[in-house]
């Protein structure tokens, strides 16, 4: 749907809008105006308009400024029209009499209303009247061309499926097999009840007028007064039971007519013979009934409590197949222990235990136990516990053998120069290790770039 105003060039550029109606969305294009001289003349504003004619498969709408307000005389509109008609060529053209609020058609003086209806009739085309300002006539408008444009539509459709006699073609034909058009066949007419033509038209002001619920509302109090009463109009085969505090559920009859009256005795009849046999013991049997199927299943619930703690099982060793099930502690025998079992089954372990001690060394010591009684306190022992050993070697560590801090140093003066150096190379490892991306560090010794301006500043309020 293409817009064409006259107005002088308000519109400088193709504005698109959108709009729906009937399930379905069209678009509008409001196109700017042009003037009454050749095409080689007209500059890019214009060529923007006609391009937009010329190509568009859309419903022209030509407006037409009756009131003369826009500064072009309404001949002059009309022969616009004329030199612009031929880019209209297998469109819909509706031509638009806007400003209707100003000046409508019946207006005009004879001459020129004489010379519209002959434009009007030589192009065959609509018109519409209306009034942007006051939006009279606007929905209207929109609607008529919408379904002209959808029934301009469909007509293109189906003409491009037929042949020059009128013959429906191949294409057309498989499409049209398949739609059916179901017509009645006779024409009926509409039946309109008596009682319905009879009925008096509602008058608020007549005093006899048929009761409405908002005249029973207004008689009563008002809205938030009271209510409508919604029972009323219940259809019921005895109006008594509109009231009723249960509703009808089945042949007339609600919950209430279904309850046995002696109810409340056979109850109690009842309890009663559950306390007799509870006192006689007829419930106190530990005895349990003990049939094939409940062992079955008890059988099968036994297999299937096996079969989980498996699975647990399984999965508990997948988790700890890298590391030792056991602590190192309970792997761990003492020689002791070996030289014991040994002596059980009748092997000598003298030289055994000999070479055991023999090859066992700390730092490349022997830690051979000496028979003179000269051996190490500290020395590892073959028995030890683990307990016992790591004792030993904290005592060891807690004492070191030498100051490192001193030996090698000849006086007090050289370890003094020596500490001296160690600092100084240590110095730029520091400095490294405390810097990172966050430092803020200003190497310059003054940023001028911040101080610049407040001494100038400094010097002229001096002076």
């Amino acid at each position: 749907m293409a817009v064409f105003n006259f107005d002088a060039f308000t519109t400088k550029s193709l504005f698109v809008g959108h709009f729906d109606y009937q399930y379905l969305r069209f678009q509008a294009i409001d196109t700017p105006g042009v003037l009454d001289h050749p095409l080689e003349e007209m500059n890019t504003i214009e060529m923007q308009s006609i391009t937009a004619i010329a190509h568009l498969r859309a419903a022209i709408l030509y407006f037409m400024d009756l009131s003369e307000q826009c500064g072009y005389s309404v001949k002059s509109q009309m022969q616009l029209f004329r030199s612009l008609k031929p880019l209209f060529a297998n469109k819909l053209i509706f031509i638009v009499f806007n400003k209707i609020d100003i000046l409508k058609r019946d207006e005009l003086d004879a001459a020129t209303a004489t010379e519209l209806d002959e434009l009007i009739s030589s192009a065959g085309v609509e018109t519409l009247e209306l009034s942007c300002n006051t939006t009279e006539g606007v929905q209207e408008a929109k609607n008529l061309v919408s379904d002209r444009l959808l029934s301009h539509r469909v007509s293109e459709k189906v003409n491009a499926g037929t042949n020059s006699s009128g013959v429906i073609g191949s294409r057309l034909a498989d499409v049209m097999a398949r739609i059916h058009v179901a017509q009645p066949t006779e024409v009926r007419e509409s039946f309109i009840p008596n009682a319905a033509l009879g009925k008096k038209k509602y008058d608020k002001n007549d005093p006899n007028r048929p009761l409405l619920a908002k005249d029973v509302e207004e008689a009563n109090g008002g809205a938030g007064v009271f209510n409508v009463d919604l029972k009323s109009d219940y259809l019921l085969e005895n109006p008594e039971w509109k009231y009723d505090k249960i509703p009808e559920i089945f042949d007339g009859k609600n919950i209430y007519d279904y309850v046995d009256p002696d109810i409340e005795a056979k109850l109690q009849a009842l309890e009663e013979e559950e306390e007799k046999l509870e006192d006689e013991g007829y419930y106190d049997s530990d005895e349990e009934i003990d049939d094939i199927e409940a062992a079955e299943i008890r059988r099968k619930a036994d297999q299937i409590r096996t079969k989980q703690a498996l699975i647990r099982n399984e999965a508990r060793m997948r988790r700890i197949k890298n590391r030792a099930a056991l602590p190192r502690s309970a792997l761990k025998k003492p020689l002791s222990q070996l030289e014991d079992s040994l002596d059980q089954l009748g092997v000598d372990t003298e030289e055994l235990h000999l070479r055991g001690r023999a090859q066992t060394t700390t730092r490349g010591r022997s830690i051979t136990r000496s028979r003179l009684g000269t051996e190490d306190s500290n020395a590892m022992d073959i028995d030890q516990t683990p307990r016992e050993r790591l004792r030993s070697k904290s005592r060891a560590r807690s004492q070191p053998a030498t100051n490192r801090r001193e030996d090698g140093v000849v006086d007090v003066t050289t370890r003094t120069k020596a500490e001296k150096q160690a600092k100084l190379a240590q110095r730029k490892m520091n400095r490294n290790a405390r810097q990172g991306e966050a430092d803020r560090h200003t190497t310059a010794s003054l940023a001028k770039h911040l101080f610049s301006g407040k001494r100038s500043i400094g010097k002229a309020s001096h002076r």
